[in-house]
């Protein structure tokens, strides 16, 4: 867990010093195409580090944890880290992509890509491993991920604050991290696969027994 915690404790430290001047943290590091473009290439990686307010970053940093963790513990201290970095770095890109309907001022923060990256790293190295998500019961990282997929994909070209492209990009990110890590990859991926249909479909099964 060392470097799980040591990116928590550089999360945190980064939002509070930018408590001092908020705006000028988030228009200097936070990432847009406008400042890319102007040669601010730094801001690929700072804006990983910056967070909305309090409850994005205790979001992201609770997801860190007990995603990040059982990710870490199942590769090498560089593999995680790369894996981090670079589903944060993609996951910035995709705002370049027109279908995303992300205009050049739209600055993007926070951790969340990164993290994805780790989900999907996850899924394929460590599928069996309990973690929390989204509640107080464990279950299987690779059930996580397929929650977490289908729940991205459902508001992908929704009008929202919250980056789900850039989730969907560093959870790719991770999962070819994963493909190649990972063991017995072609079972792991049909099983991942059968779970989100079994989620996607869940609702209307229940529906259909009920009705």
């Amino acid at each position: 867990m060392k470097l799980t915690l040591l990116l928590i404790l550089i999360n945190v430290s980064v939002f509070i010093l930018s408590l001092a001047n908020f705006e000028y943290f988030i228009t200097n590091y936070g990432f847009n195409i406008n400042n890319f473009l102007a040669g601010n290439y730094h801001t690929l990686i700072t804006s990983l580090f910056l967070h909305g307010d309090f409850i994005h970053l205790l979001s992201n940093m609770v997801a860190l944890l007990f995603l990040g963790r059982a990710a870490e513990s199942s590769v090498k201290a560089w593999q995680y880290l790369l894996v981090y970095f670079l589903a944060g770095i993609f996951g910035n890109l995709l705002m370049f992509f027109p279908i995303f309907g992300y205009s050049k001022e739209v600055i993007a923060i926070g951790a969340s890509a990164a993290i994805s990256g780790l989900i999907g790293l996850g899924i394929f190295v460590c599928p069996g491993r309990l973690v929390l998500f989204g509640s107080l019961i464990p279950m299987p990282f690779i059930v996580a991920g397929a929650l977490y997929l289908v729940l991205t994909f459902s508001q992908l070209f929704v009008i929202s604050e919250i980056a789900y492209p850039a989730h969907l990009g560093g959870m790719f990110v991770g999962a070819m991290f994963g493909f190649v890590l990972g063991e017995n990859i072609a079972k792991r991926l049909i099983l991942f696969i059968l779970i989100c249909l079994l989620i996607i479909l869940l609702p209307y099964l229940i529906g259909f027994v009920l009705a």
